[in-house]
């Protein structure tokens, strides 16, 4: 959508309704965009059923959120813009939410609804984080393998847009990337350290409903050079082709580094980095793991550690299992 969406929509005639139209007609959702009564741009999702216990919204900078309650058990939720100087802003919060939902059930609304105040929420917690906030080491190491993830596997067998949709671990997803029944967990670490998985939940290995792939790489500190990587590097080239893309993909992608409470910052500009290893285990049958249907009652969230050798009879060939997946 572009601020076009908007200006040609007429402010409402009186301050008791809107002017809307759809956002996008063949999206499952109900989404509208249009303008108030004093002609501010606005973007709404509404639902006149199942939304008796929705949370409360988030407050955003320069973008009013309202969640209107109608009885006996409906809502409306709207996104006003307050200031047209925020409109790139309030332009890619809105294309980030239609994505967001673009596999909800047809008439879905009020799922809907849910999933728009959880991506709601991650936005005002990536908009409040301080820009002078530095990624802690570990979390370096795990953003920078998603992103080689990204480059080696996942572009060069989709299209840009299709590439940068599938990238869901920046978004708060159990699994970093889905495509169709397939999603892949990705485990970086030094190939100094022991060999192990650091597991964040019980739900992250959890293949209710999908395949599960667990992808291991290890990365190593090295000199500088043409096949070496910074983080900031990384950024650099994806950026790059992901605006040789368009700006809809472009946004997609930023939103999503920014979620990850990506900032550029000249300290991501070392160490350089090689990759050292790229392994792929498929979770099934009796893979060593911990899912909630093992757990007593009243217990949850459970992290815990895996060696890799136990992972070792559930290997599988890399470039043949992911050329299947995007057969």
């Amino acid at each position: 959508m572009s601020e076009d969406d908007w200006i040609d929509i007429a402010p409402a005639a009186g301050p008791d309704a809107d002017n809307v139209r759809r956002a996008n007609a063949t999206h499952p959702l109900d989404f509208f965009r249009g303008r108030d009564f004093a002609g501010n741009y606005i973007f709404s999702l509404a639902s006149d059923t199942g939304c008796r216990d929705l949370p409360d919204p988030p407050r955003l900078n320069g973008i009013d959120v309202t969640l209107e309650r109608r009885p006996p058990d409906g809502a409306r939720l709207v996104l006003t813009l307050r200031g047209r100087d925020q409109f790139d802003i309030f332009r890619a919060l809105c294309n980030h939410l239609l994505r967001a939902t673009a596999d909800e059930a047809r008439g879905g609304n009020a799922s809907g609804l849910r999933l728009v105040l959880r991506r709601l929420a991650d936005w005002h917690d990536m908009l409040r984080r301080r820009r002078d906030d530095l990624l802690s080491a570990s979390e370096v190491i795990g953003l920078t393998g998603e992103l080689l993830f990204l480059r080696d596997e996942i572009l060069p067998r989709m299209g840009a847009a299709d590439a940068v949709a599938t990238w869901r671990g920046a978004h708060r997803d159990e699994q970093d990337f889905a495509v169709g029944l397939w999603q892949f967990e990705l485990k970086t670490q030094l190939s100094t350290a022991d060999q192990r998985l650091i597991i964040a939940s019980e739900a992250q290995l959890d293949t209710a409903g999908s395949r599960l792939l667990v992808c291991h790489q290890g990365i190593a500190a090295g000199p500088a050079t043409a096949t070496s990587f910074t983080l900031n590097s990384l950024v650099a080239s994806l950026t790059t082709r992901f605006a040789d893309a368009g700006p809809s993909v472009l946004d997609a992608f930023e939103i999503a580094l920014e979620a990850w409470g990506y900032v550029r910052r000249d300290e991501y500009d070392q160490p350089a980095w090689l990759l050292t290893d790229r392994r792929l285990f498929e979770v099934r049958d009796d893979f060593p793991r911990i899912t909630a249907s093992m757990l007593p009652n009243g217990v949850q969230n459970v992290s815990y550690e895996i060696l890799l050798r136990a992972c070792e009879p559930f290997a599988v060939d890399l470039a043949d299992t992911i050329n299947g997946v995007f057969a």
